[in-house]
């Protein structure tokens, strides 16, 4: 035991100096919400901000396209032929096609841009996007699209927003 004492004591010590000059925290209830909503923000906060941007010519592409990283390939193809990665965003037109035999969803629609697959309109609002081409007459719809993504990053997230109206 008097083996121990002599290194135990000068860490007791040391630890008790420590603990002493530790700033001290209050206990606060309002820093867990700001704590919690910042956190949330840094999460949930997209990387490319295309929410409010509008086009030069004012359309509003207010309409999320979902599944854009199964088709990062194809997204990637498609700046490049615009010769884009430096402008960091293309404003073109998208068809939205029906997808009857997609075995996740009958009412799936899926969104093509010169012929390529950029993923789809949201599962929730399939049945709503499909009876709306159905009811254009079409069995294709052309709307105005997006894509934007971050020049500054490496490997940024490619984001597809169309210019749609969903009732």
């Amino acid at each position: 035991m008097n083996s121990i004492l002599p290194f135990t004591l000068p860490v007791a010590i040391l630890l008790i100096l420590v603990l002493r000059k530790a700033p001290k925290k209050s206990a606060s209830s309002s820093e867990r919400p700001d704590f919690i909503a910042k956190a949330s923000a840094a999460i949930h906060s997209d990387e490319v901000s295309v929410g409010d941007e509008q086009a030069a010519e004012g359309v509003d592409y207010n309409y999320d396209v979902v599944g854009e990283s199964y088709q990062r390939d194809h997204l990637t193809s498609l700046i490049r032929a615009h010769d884009a990665f430096d402008s960091g965003e293309i404003f073109t037109t998208a068809v939205l096609e029906l997808e009857p035999t997609n075995p996740f969803d009958p009412n799936a629609v899926k969104v093509l841009i010169e012929g390529t697959q950029v993923g789809y309109v949201p599962k929730f609002d399939s049945l709503t996007v499909t009876e709306m081409i159905k009811k254009s007459g079409k069995s294709v719809y052309e709307v105005p699209v997006r894509i934007g993504w971050d020049t500054n990053s490496p490997s940024p997230i490619i984001r597809v927003r169309l210019k749609l109206e969903v009732e």
